[in-house]
């Protein structure tokens, strides 16, 4: 990179259209700009961009590091790439700012203090800002926003003022570990499972991220309400997740917190759409510690396997929570009804996980039993236990994706049972209140350990192309969405 000041064969024209010999002190401009941001860059800056999608793409003069320089400047999502550095969006607060000097008026954007950008168009500031504010973390919410209702715990529904249009909003603590990574990793995903991000707000104790609008709910609110799935929906949810494991491996990344808490389901979905929060994500290297990552996720013994070996996370912590996650589904046993009026969710989920004993006897003895006990109503077959302890037993992700269980239910799900729509779990929830009695004894019907060969789905029989389009995809290559 060369100073902007010392370029050869140039009239000494800068950026904003001044000539240097037209009074244009340029010592003076430098030292006004410098008080503008530090003398050095704090941020690491060689993160590379997961998705190579241009958003924009000019010369640009930039300040950081003491030096103004023109350079190439070109947008990806999330990242920032001038000359050799690669520059994470979502680790700076943005602003805008004018600079005047002798009578003549320059547009800058700042990132935090370490980079400045010159423009001297308003509209070209403008257009850059709008582009580059989406990756980065934003202030006063409410001046925009407005919170609407509490949906579960730090989860909100929320509206633009200006519009009206309708959004999620996600509040976390400041004290989780290693957010900018996490906030970069969740901005530079596309995947249907992942909460596409519109912006970041932050507090004093808390930043709030603003998704698309969903409809959900955790997992562990419909076990709480006594819901009832269906083998192909429990089936669904697993593989939906594996789906995004896949998607997440390959882009070299994970989840970092699975649990029964941070999978949100769509209740009017007749897909089982869901969605995954609670994302805690470091890029570690082997033998770096971790001791701050186990500490946040540390919610109970059955976070992972792993640790013991000082193993970095990765798709194979991630694989032992979803086994805890579908252990849970699987036994689930019904939470006294006096203590689920004095607590809420969240604190009944911790209570939950606290004295939770993963019984591997209890898998076994029951893969053997002719009648699965009556009180585990989502035991559906032996090849869905096989699935929970190879995910204990640290299986690798392919052999995940290719188990038997999912070849069964999609088997189950024929095309020839297409009389009626799968029904949503709100539907569910309806029958359920309605006839409670009638609705068990429907539903334990489906309960057999023995239904591996087991073909009548007509409860469900837009399943076949739910799972059908399921499977197929995973057969698909991985789309790295490199538009």
């Amino acid at each position: 990179m060369q100073n902007f000041m010392t370029r050869p064969s140039r009239t000494n024209t800068s950026e904003f259209g001044h000539r240097q010999e037209d009074n244009f002190d340029y010592n003076e401009f430098k030292n006004l700009a410098l008080s503008l941001i530090a003398s050095q860059h704090q941020k690491e800056w060689n993160h590379q961009p997961r998705l190579t999608q241009v958003l924009l793409n000019q010369n640009l003069t930039v300040m950081f590091d003491g030096v103004i320089i023109k350079e190439q400047c070109t947008l990806f999502p999330n990242v920032l790439k001038i000359d050799t550095h690669y520059i994470q969006l979502s680790q700076y607060q943005i602003k805008r700012k004018q600079l005047i000097h002798n009578n003549k008026k320059c547009y800058l954007l700042l990132l935090g203090n370490d980079l400045m950008l010159f423009f001297s168009s308003f509209d070209v500031q403008k257009h850059w800002y709008n582009q580059i504010k989406q990756f980065c973390i934003m202030k006063n919410l409410l001046v925009k926003y407005r919170l609407q209702e509490q949906l579960f715990q730090d989860f909100y529904s929320i509206i633009k003022k200006k519009n009206r249009q309708q959004f999620s909003a996600y509040i976390i603590n400041k004290q989780q570990p290693f957010l900018e990574h996490t906030f970069g990793l969740l901005h530079e995903s596309k995947n249907h499972s992942i909460l596409k991000i519109k912006r970041i707000y932050e507090d004093t104790n808390n930043y709030v991220m603003i998704t698309e609008r969903f409809e959900g709910e955790p997992v562990f609110n419909f076990l709480l309400e006594n819901i009832q799935f269906m083998e192909v929906q429990v089936a669904t949810l697993i593989y939906q997740i594996l789906l995004l494991l896949r998607y997440l491996n390959e882009h070299q990344a994970y989840h970092g917190n699975i649990n029964a808490l941070n999978i949100l389901i769509n209740r009017e979905s007749q897909s089982l759409e869901i969605a995954v929060i609670g994302f805690i994500y470091y890029p570690f290297k082997q033998g770096e510690d971790i001791s701050e990552y186990l500490k946040w996720v540390n919610l109970n013994k059955y976070y992972w396997s792993g640790f013991e070996e000082n193993q970095t996370p990765g798709i194979h912590s991630d694989l032992y929570q979803l086994g805890v996650l579908l252990y849970i589904i699987t036994f689930y046993t019904k939470i006294n009804q006096d203590l689920k009026r004095k607590s809420d969710p969240y604190k009944l989920f911790l209570r939950y996980m606290k004295e939770l004993v993963i019984k591997y006897e209890l898998i076994d003895e029951t893969i053997e039993m002719k009648t699965p006990d009556q009180q585990f109503v989502h035991v559906f077959s032996s090849s869905q236990l096989d699935l929970i302890k190879k995910l204990l037993s640290n299986c690798s992700l392919s052999d995940a994706l290719t188990h038997q269980w999912f070849v069964n239910a999609k088997q189950k799900a024929r095309p020839h049972n297409q009389r009626q729509g799968l029904p949503t779990l709100k539907t569910i929830i309806e029958l359920k209140e309605a006839s409670d009695g009638e609705a068990s004894k429907s539903q334990t019907k489906r309960f057999s350990i023995q239904s591996d060969t087991y073909d009548s789905m007509d409860e469900c029989p837009t399943v076949s192309y739910l799972m059908r389009n399921i499977l197929d995809y995973e057969k698909a290559p991985c789309k790295t969405h490199h538009s």
